[in-house]
């Protein structure tokens, strides 16, 4: 298959590009040319650097390292051709990258990683591109739309308010939508010198998943992406919020904790703090506990999620979930500058960072904390810590971005 994917940042070369690479795989690479301010932070490889590196690169490769407690590994990840892009040039750009490829015989998968809604322009203007050459008689296999983030679906940016107007009939006819879960700690894109000239270097942890949903109209996909790691599930959306409960909900509420405990220290990995004291440690695999106790009780609660505890061991899933989730705390380097990217000081006068955020939280942790609560009778006592923590770390003026606590406080 034909592989175009758009955004060469921590979760695209991570997780995405590794995860649909096999023998039979073109991998083609598109960037914007200019990038803006990158809303989870910046890394230490700047974007033009990167987009050199990948470019000149003469045998086409980057560099994964994977690091944990244990061991650092390195693998080394081939792709075909790498390309930058603004919305003039995207589509004469794919139509020769089209038309070139002998992959897309057996089918183009387009997957994005671009963060945002408002984002995907040029990867809807590819789309226009490869269903009408499609439909003109190119030889082009099945065409899908993988949006690769937990935050947007494929289905929303074909359908949505900064890009609906732009899709051709062509492409409502052609391509297939499809919703994925990404999984994976990238925590750091750097220029990688091992080797015998520089790369692109990614530091990540060993544990991935990318799966995509399991339908009718998706099947076709398992066949073409045989040989890669993807994965496919029935029940993508309750593993979604699974995921966003007991990955990014606990690792937030501990991350709160942890940051407010250190003094606001933004030099700090996450797992080294917790490292630092049994106490620390016990803290973590109570949060993850009483999350995951809420989140048995929601699933069983609610009707919404019916189909899956019919089909799946409840128990089961979340204690191997939990148990993998927390041992990737333990393990990963993440800095919790990272973690907590999102936690901004407000400007004068403008509470919308902080709103944001707070919004983002509320969505990870609300369920399995009302849950417990309704059925213990309550608050969580561990995830309760990191709930005032936040509260704490806002009144004292000590956010992710700065550390002038007189400045904030005025604010």
């Amino acid at each position: 298959m034909l592989h175009l994917h758009f955004g060469t940042g921590r979760l695209g070369l991570g997780l995405v590009v590794p995860a649909f690479r096999s023998l039979h795989t073109q991998t083609v690479l598109l960037n914007r040319a200019v990038s803006g301010a990158n809303a989870t932070g910046e890394t230490a490889l700047g974007a033009a650097r990167r987009n050199a590196l990948l470019r000149d690169n003469p045998d086409r490769t980057y560099r994964l390292r994977m690091l944990d407690a244990v061991d650092t590994r390195r693998e080394t990840i081939a792709y075909d051709s790498f390309h930058t892009y603004d919305p003039a040039t995207i589509r004469p750009t794919v139509r020769a990258i089209a038309q070139a490829s002998a992959a897309k015989h057996r089918g183009v998968v387009v997957t994005a990683s671009v963060l945002k809604h408002e984002n995907y322009g040029p990867v809807v203007e590819t789309l226009n591109t490869l269903s009408q050459m499609k439909e003109a008689g190119e030889p082009i296999g099945p065409i899908a739309l993988v949006a690769c983030e937990n935050t947007v679906s494929a289905q929303a940016v074909l359908d949505g308010p900064a890009c609906a107007a732009a899709v051709m009939p062509s492409t409502r006819r052609q391509v297939i939508p499809v919703a994925a879960l990404v999984d994976r700690m990238c925590v750091e894109i750097e220029e990688d010198t091992s080797g015998a000239h520089p790369v692109v270097g990614v530091r990540t942890e060993p544990y991935a998943s990318l799966k995509l949903e399991l339908t009718e109209r998706t099947e076709p996909l398992r066949t073409l992406c045989a040989g890669t790691a993807i994965e496919f599930s029935r029940h993508l959306d309750v593993e979604k919020q699974i995921k966003g409960w007991l990955l990014n909900g606990t690792h937030w509420l501990i991350a709160l904790e942890a940051f407010r405990a250190s003094g606001g220290d933004r030099a700090m990995k996450l797992n080294a703090f917790i490292a630092t004291s049994p106490e620390h440690r016990r803290h973590a695999i109570a949060v993850m506990d009483e999350m995951r106790d809420g989140v048995a009780i929601l699933l069983r609660r609610d009707p919404a999620y019916a189909d899956f505890v019919r089909d799946i061991d409840v128990d089961a899933y979340l204690a191997g979930a939990a148990t993998a989730i927390l041992q990737r705390f333990l393990s990963t380097e993440d800095p919790i500058t990272r973690i907590l990217a999102r936690f901004q000081a407000p400007a004068p006068g403008d509470t919308t960072p902080i709103d944001a955020f707070s919004r983002r939280f509320a969505d990870r942790i609300n369920g399995p904390i009302g849950a417990y609560e309704a059925e213990r009778g309550i608050v969580p006592p561990a995830a309760g810590r990191g709930l005032l923590s936040l509260l704490r770390l806002v009144e004292s003026g000590t956010f992710i971005d700065t550390g002038i606590v007189t400045d904030v406080r005025a604010r």
